[in-house]
């Protein structure tokens, strides 16, 4: 149907496959391998609705079809949202500051899927959101990198506008940074209280 097996942000999504990839797969440049018409691979027409209820309310407002499959991979950075949005619900503490940070333990197929967390950009426009990943899956030559995402992930039309932003990126303008600890939060804690 939509060709996925072991492409891009997918790989880790198969059950054919090994547990998590290696660490030369821990990218932010794999792509949605879907047409443009079926992924969010460039900026939300409309601004973020006050809330999002739903993956029908989300898939409407990004313009996505409902047979797509990007929910799949997309529950990693949705669940933040979901999160962030039960939390403003019941406390008045976060009211749109500028900086997020979060810290989230465990990760594992997500560390192959790093690209999606950049729509968090669309769902946070103007916050700086800084995600510390921290677990004992993440490959110790990872071990404190920290990944800028500027952009979101790229979708297969080779003439889709997303393909543009390529080499326009600036780090200083990154909407989503996430840095990587390997180890367990108890361990590590520490360290990332530091900073």
């Amino acid at each position: 149907m939509f060709k996925l097996h072991q492409k891009g942000l997918w790989k880790s999504e198969c059950i054919c496959g090994s547990d998590v990839a290696s660490a030369k797969d821990l990218s932010i440049a794999a792509e949605w391998n879907l047409q443009s018409s079926l992924c969010p691979c460039t900026e939300p027409e409309n601004p973020v609705p006050a809330v999002l209820a739903s993956w029908e309310d989300y898939y409407q407002w990004r313009s996505l079809p409902l047979h797509s499959p990007v929910a799949v991979l997309l529950h990693w950075p949705l669940t933040l949202y979901h999160c962030l949005q039960l939390y403003r619900l019941q406390t008045s503490k976060y009211d749109g500051q500028d900086t997020l940070c979060i810290h989230y333990l465990g990760p594992e197929k997500e560390l192959l899927q790093l690209a999606t967390f950049g729509e968090l950009r669309a769902l946070f426009p103007g916050v700086q959101i800084h995600i510390e990943l921290v677990g004992p899956e993440v490959p110790k030559s990872r071990d404190g990198e920290v990944v800028n995402i500027s952009r979101y992930a790229r979708c297969s039309d080779e003439s889709c506008c997303c393909k543009s932003s390529i080499g326009s990126e600036d780090s200083s303008c990154t909407a989503v940074r996430l840095k990587l600890w390997k180890g367990f939060y108890h361990e590590r804690c520490s360290d990332i209280m530091k900073k």
